[in-house]
This record gives structure tokens, sequence and C-alpha cells, in this order.
């Protein structure tokens, strides 16, 4: 092995007052200020024969096309593989609009520009920073999320509080410090929906996530950085105020805190990234006969949008919008999605990153196949809802409905065991070429 080397680097990434902000639907446009300033995070690591990159983005999420993109200027600056860089979103819902996600806010062309250089200069910022480090890897425990597809009267899964329903509770930590024993870079990981603030807040902040960041940066030092774990099911118990935001974060924060310290470290270590893209098989699209009808009943209700909440203007409009893109694309509509599976590991702890609004239950499963990792979701892109084959059959929001915000066609219950399968490949070294 060799010696660790790393370096990390920040930039604040308010947008203009006025940018809409994204994550539900029918929200007022255009945010009224900042409550928190919410950041772009950099950490470069050099083992001497290879370099990678964590960036973590207090935003609700990137497409592929923007991550490529700061894969391709941060890369070729700071000497690191594209595939070597993992960017990983907190999921915030009061932060800005970034990639498209219809009816959820317009993104600002001018702030989204601007926003992908910066986020690339901060990779390149933390390559010049690197200095020798040790390592190592723990585990905590917080309980501020709950479980949050439930079985209404009715018969339908609704979105609520479901107190016996799945959660993953454990929070992953990657400590960095220096030769002195100072805290130099805290990585760490838990799932649970960045959403305390409902949709009636136009204040931009980083949500409880940000709030945790926070906490172990005052409590230890050094740069605190957050990867959203598989919440796609999951919310916080506790919700509405940034009274709540402040608790939720400091809950998992001092949970970092509390065994931070203990965990051992070593300045030897090896770098190892492994990536496979995956291919989701979809389901087909709807015919162009349901895509019109849909059309005409859509413009019927927009006639009388003066009449209606925003919420179901800005629905409608997407569901209209979704049905033209339907008919463009015709014969031509895709038969599968790209997913990128990636790992990275230090001395063989690893963070499996997944692009999408995965279920809690694929991190359960990617956990059983080893011990010491990480399961980071909204990383290296977002292609919408990632149910469980279960979940699909249920049915729900984020089955029926979510998708349609997000692109033109479900995906296959087969997904999960494609995902799966691909995660246990990419954790042993072998993934498909």
């Amino acid at each position: 092995m060799n010696r660790l080397n790393a370096g990390v680097a920040r930039a604040i990434i308010n947008p203009p007052i006025g940018v809409d902000l994204c994550g539900y639907a029918g929200r007022v446009p255009g945010c009224t200020s900042i409550h928190d300033d919410i950041y772009a995070k950099a950490l470069v690591l050099d083992d001497g024969q290879r370099r990678a990159a964590i960036v973590t983005l207090d935003l609700i999420g990137l497409d592929d096309k923007q991550v490529a993109k700061i894969r391709e200027s941060a890369g070729a600056a700071a000497g690191i593989p594209a595939a070597n860089i993992l960017i990983g979103a907190s999921h915030t819902h009061a932060g800005p609009a970034t990639a498209e996600i219809r009816a959820c806010g317009q993104p600002n062309v001018d702030y989204v520009a601007g926003l992908l250089v910066t986020i690339a200069d901060t990779v390149k910022d933390a390559a010049k920073n690197v200095r020798p480090v040790k390592f190592g890897f723990g585990k905590a425990e917080a309980h501020i999320a709950i479980n949050r597809r439930y079985r209404a009267p009715s018969g339908e899964i609704q979105i609520g509080d479901n107190k016996g329903g799945l959660t993953d509770n454990e929070v992953g930590i990657w400590r960095f410090t220096d030769d002195d024993g100072n805290e130099m870079a805290t990585v760490f990981n838990y799932a649970c929906h960045a959403v305390t603030m409902g949709g009636d807040n136009r204040l931009v902040s980083g949500d409880w996530p940000g709030a945790a960041q926070r906490a172990v940066e005052r409590a230890v030092g050094g740069q605190a950085m957050f990867l959203q774990g598989c919440c796609g099911n999951i919310n916080p118990l506790r919700r509405a105020t940034f009274d709540e935001v402040e608790n939720n974060g400091r809950e998992v924060g001092d949970a970092v805190i509390g065994v931070l310290s203990g965990i051992p470290t070593t300045g030897d270590a090896e770098i190892s990234v492994v990536c496979e893209v995956a291919n989701l098989p979809l389901q087909a699209a709807i015919s162009r006969k349901e895509a019109e009808q849909t059309m005409v009943e859509m413009a019927e209700l927009l006639k009388n949008k003066d009449q209606l909440p925003l919420h179901e203007v800005h629905l409608n409009q997407a569901y209209y919008d979704w049905a033209v893109k339907i008919i463009e694309l015709g014969d031509k509509a895709p038969v599968s999605k790209s997913f990128e599976v990636q790992c990275m590991s230090v001395n063989g702890a690893g963070i499996v990153a997944l692009p999408g609004e995965v279920f809690v239950e694929y991190a359960l499963n990617i956990k059983k196949m080893r011990s010491n990792i990480m399961v980071a979701a909204y990383a290296n892109g977002n292609v919408g809802y990632v149910p469980t084959r279960k979940a699909f059959d249920q049915g729900g929001y984020e089955v029926d409905l979510a998708y349609k915000l997000y692109g033109e066609q479900k995906l296959s219950p087969m997904c999960e065991s494609v995902i799966l399968a691909a995660a246990e490949r990419v954790l042993c070294g072998e993934p498909l070429p």
C-alpha cells in the first residue's frame, strides 16, 4: 500500500433571489431569501497510483448530462478519470431547480451554467490542496426517519407515516485526519428525504443535511460532507419548521460526532473505483390514442386553471407535456434506461453510488453483500424513483405518477434484480463490460 493523500475545497452555490425552488409541484415560483447557505464540497483522494474524488451538493440533484460535463472538466484539470468522480446530491427540497423535473420549478439557465463551472472548479481546488492524511471507516445510528408508504383504509398506497415500515438507521462514516490527528474531512451517509420543510417554504436551505454538516463542523472542525442514502420511500418523522430542520440535523450530526474520535485510522491506503452501466428495462409507453386522450383531458382542465389550486395547474400541465412527449417519441420510445452503479473504496471500505430516488430496501440488501459499505442515492444523475418489485405490485405515487414528472415510461419491476446484480459485481470488482 501507498501513503494516502487528500485535499478538500468548498464553494457557496446560493442561487439568485427569485429562482424557482425544486422538489414540490405547484410551489409559488421564486425563492424569497437565503435561510442558510448551500454548498458544493469536494474531496480529492490520491494513493500514489490512482486519484478519485467525492463531490457533495446541497441540491435536489443533477441529470446525467450535467454530471458528465462536470466530470469532464474537473477530471481533465485535476488528473482524475471521469469514472472516478462521485457526485452526490442531498436532494434538499429547499434548493434551486437544476435539472428538468416537470411541475417542480424551471431551472434558471444562467445559474445552472455557472453552477456546473463552480462545481468543477471546486474539484480542481481540492486537487491543489492534497496532503498526507489518515483514513478510517465507522458506523453510528440515528432515528429521524420513517417509512412514508402506507396503505390507507381505501386500500390505496399513500404517502404518510408507516410506523411499521422499513428504514435504514445506520449512519456510515468515512473519517480523514491529518498526521496530528486533526479532522480534515468527514463523509457521512444516512437515508432520509430532505423534506423537513414543505411545499409552502420559499427560503433556500440545505434542510436537515445542511444542519447536520454544520453540526459536525462546529464540533470537530474540518469539512463535513453528506451523501444521501436510499430514501425514495423514507421521510423525516418530524417536519414543517426550521426548528425541526435543526433538530433533525443535530441528531444525525451528533451520531457522527459521538463515534468519530473512536474510529481508528491508518495512513496506508489503496483506492479502488469500479463502475458498471446497467440497462434498466422500461415498460412500454402508453399508446398514441391514450396520449392524445390525456392531452384532451388536461387541456380541458387547464381552461379553468384560475379556479384550480396551483399544484393542480402545474400537474395538469406536466401530464399534458408528458403526453406530448410520448407522441413525439412515437415508435422511437426507448426500451431501457442507463443506470450507473459505481463503487468507490478505500482499504476495502466502499461507497456504492446509485443515480435515482432509490427505495431503502436496495441499500439494506446491498449492505448484506458486504459489511463495510455505505450506499448513496441521487448520485451521478437521477433517473427518478426506483421502486422495488413489491412496490410495483402495490402502486402509489412513486410507481404510478412520479415517472411522468421525470420521463415518459415506467421502469420495469425487473429493475430490482438488475440493480442488485450489478451492485454485487462492482463490489466484487467484476463489472460487466
